[in-house]
């Protein structure tokens, strides 16, 4: 009985310990990716906000785990993108980028967007960014830390991608 005791014990006071070591991380969390491209900001800005040409430069959505792949352009600058594990949702399209909404057939949601911009005159600023919001559970704010690592070489691959169909499509 003692052992018992000492086990229920020794679990709450370890659950405690990592509630409070999860309250001192922030329950935001931005993953974002920048690259420079040597391309015209319209043409990049119609690259982006074409749901169908993220086949070509999209690793995600190139991903072939994903089944039952759709493209479907609701209007210029807006569409989606389905499959039976997510949809991708492209909207809001302006001069500056893109908002998207990724939806996890799971039921995550994980805001972001693709912004467009100019650091010098040569070239343009792609920015690729993913916004997470978690709970006070301290397994969602400890496990903030794969986020980045899960997310960040995959869109780093894209950007690069993204790069060489610019340049190739000019």
């Amino acid at each position: 009985m003692r052992f018992v005791k000492f086990f229920l014990f020794a679990l709450v006071s370890l659950f405690l310990v990592f509630t409070a070591l999860s309250l001192l991380f922030p329950s935001h969390l931005r993953v974002t990716r920048v690259i420079n491209v040597s391309a015209d900001k319209t043409k990049t800005l119609q690259v982006i906000a074409d749901i169908q040409t993220w086949d070509h430069w999209n690793r995600f959505v190139q991903n072939p785990e994903l089944t039952n792949k759709k493209f479907e352009p609701a209007a210029p600058g807006c569409g989606y993108f389905s499959s039976d594990q997510m949809t991708i949702r492209l909207s809001d399209p302006d001069t500056t980028g893109v908002a998207l909404l990724w939806d996890l057939k799971h039921g995550k949601q994980y805001p972001g967007g693709i912004d467009l911009f100019y650091i010098n005159r040569d070239s343009l600023t792609v920015q690729w960014y993913f916004d997470l919001n978690f709970r006070w559970y301290p397994w969602e704010k400890l496990g903030a830390f794969v986020y980045d690592r899960k997310l960040g070489p995959v869109m780093e691959e894209s950007l690069d991608s993204l790069r060489s169909y610019l340049e190739k499509s000019r």
